[in-house]
């Protein structure tokens, strides 16, 4: 007998062979020369037909799980069962101040009508239709009608008549035409039949627990080949289409995230007033830009988001409830953060913190964050649980590498190496970087640049310089505060706090144009000096005598109503690990105190070079640093100019470690534009 066919294995030539085997077996075909033979192209066509219907069948189990499925229309049935439907294209929204300029004295009031067109500025050569998705009516003023923030939305309306027909579409369901819909501007009526003109208006059905037997909702789903598709309830949850029913569908066609941006309309239709006068002199002043607009969801951020969707159960509680449900319904953000108002300083209770990174430009408006909470947080949030967004703070970073080489080693110029070697640190920001919750480990990217040429590159030094920037309110003299979220390394004579650029007045009155600049102070002087008993009876200055392991320390003890108010360091020293403080004379007793050494705070100044290049103060305590949080506070500066074009100052000094992580709103990125982010010094061997 022969021995049995093996089946474990999936690929072709595996298979002919095991084939060739078991035949090989049969008494039938000893000896028999398979490779010659017209049977071996009957085997080719076993083989091929076992291995199609294995990798046939081996996809359909694919497709059957939302984690390995691949076509888009099995992602889609997939997310279904966990009751997520991908979002469409958003279209962009503008606000604008709309001014109707009329001689008509006796018009009362004066509507802009739902589907009203405007166009826009042109966006890369092409301009951008806007309409109104609502009907406004305003009250004259004066001679003038006004629409203060008119909201606007690119694309164009549509409408669409289906009539049901019970036999030939028992499920109810309508394809809409268009794949391009914001699914978000879909409304829906339903007239009983073509005799009966009473309109119903549906809504989107949202919670089948608030869903009753007679509920006038639709639903809606993805159909095939990225059609949405709407249908009706059953009678049970929601009320079923009578028979002859026409049901009438309205929405925005839009282009998506292209007209983002768009900040300049004309109105291409004229208005006419309550007495029936056509309106065509128009004043449009922008409110904001269009923002908002994004593509359709993709198959991976379907497959992400479903999960994590399903979860939520239609409710905002947790983090990852606000971060996916703002991602479903906003998708034009990037990244999000959200935290809790007791991880503020102070603490906030009872509100939630939100920090949006839109997929273009750096910051989302006022108005589009107002939209944000009103219209997609607050139906969803807790009750007496406030939300705030913040903008994000970005955390810029300043590469710079020493990179030992060998040229001989290489066909790479200098040129060509460093240029390599930027785009590693590029490709290592676009992977980890340029988000909420990131996190920068310089090992890896130390390992990113030796393995740019593993042949030429013996190894590299990278150091990591972070940056801030702020833009000061010029000619107004007020404190800031700089915070970079990260501990930073206390400066050296060589290694220190550097800023851009800015102009302030010197004491004589003479415009100076100063940077900051942190003041080295020594890393084992004494800081301060905390009262533990002030003591009594004090009637002048009692002597403040520091002693350790350590010289040159020096305080002095600020008496108020004959006891100690506080002890101001004089001079710090130098050298001490340990030191005790003493207190005598003064008249009076009992005051105590500890010194605290080489506390991890330092000192700003401002500073500028002479016309001899000497370096000249003109504030040695502008503002100080404390290295754990890394906020830097200024006093009160009045700054006239700044150097910068884009008006911002900008702060540069060491990170204290290797592995930066980033904590609420602050996202970790790096400047392509600017030519100091990256920069590389090759040194041969």
């Amino acid at each position: 007998m022969a021995d049995s066919l093996k089946v474990t294995e999936l690929d072709f030539d595996t298979i002919k062979e095991n084939l060739k085997t078991f035949l090989n077996q049969q008494s039938e075909f000893t000896d028999y020369d398979f490779e010659g033979s017209g049977l071996n192209i009957l085997l080719d066509v076993l083989a091929y037909n076992t291995h199609y219907q294995a990798y046939y069948l081996n996809m359909i189990a694919n497709e059957s799980f939302l984690d390995t499925a691949v076509l888009r229309d099995s992602v889609v049935s997939q997310a279904k069962t966990l009751g997520y439907v991908p979002y469409s294209r958003k279209a962009p929204r503008a606000l604008v101040n709309f001014t109707v300029n009329t001689s008509s004295s006796a018009a009362a009031s004066l509507s802009v009508p739902k589907g009203f067109r405007f166009l826009s500025n042109q966006i890369d050569g092409v301009s951008y239709g806007f309409v109104t998705l609502s009907e406004t009516t305003v009250q004259r003023a004066n001679n003038d009608f006004t629409f203060l923030e008119l909201p606007i939305y690119e694309g164009q309306i549509v409408n669409y008549s289906f009539t049901f027909d019970q036999a030939a579409n028992p499920k109810q369901l309508f394809t809409l035409p268009d794949s391009d819909i914001d699914t978000s501007t879909i409304t829906v009526t339903v007239q009983p039949n073509s005799s009966n003109t009473q309109i119903s208006v549906y809504s989107l059905a949202t919670d089948a627990s608030n869903t009753q037997t007679t509920s006038e909702v639709f639903y809606l789903q993805e159909g095939r080949n990225q059609f949405y598709e709407i249908y009706f309830g059953d009678n049970i949850i929601g009320k079923k289409l009578t028979d002859g029913s026409i049901v009438n569908v309205q929405y925005l066609v839009t282009n998506g995230e292209d007209a983002n941006k768009a900040n300049n309309f004309i109105a291409t239709q004229t208005l006419t007033d309550s007495l029936g006068t056509v309106q065509t002199d128009f004043i449009i002043n922008p409110v904001s830009p269009a923002s908002g607009g994004a593509e359709r969801e993709s198959v991976d951020e379907i497959k992400f988001s479903a999960p994590l969707q399903y979860t939520t159960q239609n409710r905002l509680v947790t983090y990852k409830d606000y971060e996916s449900y703002i991602k479903k319904n906003y998708p034009a953000v990037d990244s999000v953060s959200v935290w809790g108002g007791e991880d503020e300083i102070p603490p906030i209770y009872g509100t939630v913190f939100v920090s949006l990174k839109p997929k273009q430009n750096y910051f989302i408006s006022e108005a589009e964050k107002q939209r944000i909470i009103d219209e997609i947080i607050k139906p969803k949030a807790i009750v007496a649980v406030s939300t705030v967004i913040h903008d994000p703070e970005f955390l810029y970073l300043l590469i710079s590498s020493n990179v030992l080489y060998n040229p001989k080693k290489t066909t790479l110029t200098q040129d060509q190496l460093k240029l390599a070697i930027r785009n590693a640190v590029l490709a290592y920001k676009s992977e980890y970087l340029d988000k909420f919750d990131s996190t920068l480990v310089l090992s890896k990217l130390q390992d990113d640049i030796d393995i740019v040429d593993t042949n030429s590159i013996l190894g590299s030094e990278t150091v990591v310089r972070v940056q801030k920037r702020f833009k000061p309110t010029i000619g107004e003299s007020k404190p800031y505060t700089i915070n970079f979220n990260v501990p930073l390394h206390r400066g050296t004579i060589t290694e220190k706090l550097t800023s851009t650029p800015f102009s302030v007045f010197d004491s004589e009155g003479n415009v100076q144009e100063v940077q900051f600049e942190e003041v080295p102070q020594s890393y084992s002087g004494i800081t301060s000096i905390n009262v533990i008993n002030p003591g009594q009876d004090y009637t002048s200055s009692p002597t403040v005598t520091i002693t350790g392991d350590g010289t040159g320390a020096t305080a002095v003890a600020n008496i108020v109503n004959g006891r100690i108010n506080n002890i101001v360091v004089v001079n710090r020293g130098i050298n001490y690990t340990r030191a005790s403080v003493t207190i005598s004379g003064g008249g009076g007793f009992g005051a105590s105190a500890e010194a605290i050494i080489d506390a991890r705070t330092g000192t700003i100044s401002t500073i500028y070079y002479d016309t001899n290049s000497q370096k000249q103060s003109i504030n040695e305590n502008a503002g100080t640093i404390d290295y754990d949080s890394g906020v830097i506070t200024l006093s009160d500066i009045r700054i006239l100019s700044v150097a910068s074009l884009d008006g911002f100052i900008r702060m540069n000094i060491k990170s204290e470690k290797g592995i930066i992580s980033t904590i609420r709103n602050t996202i970790i990125t790096l400047d392509e534009t600017d030519p100091t982010a990256i920069t590389t010094a090759l040194e041969q061997i």
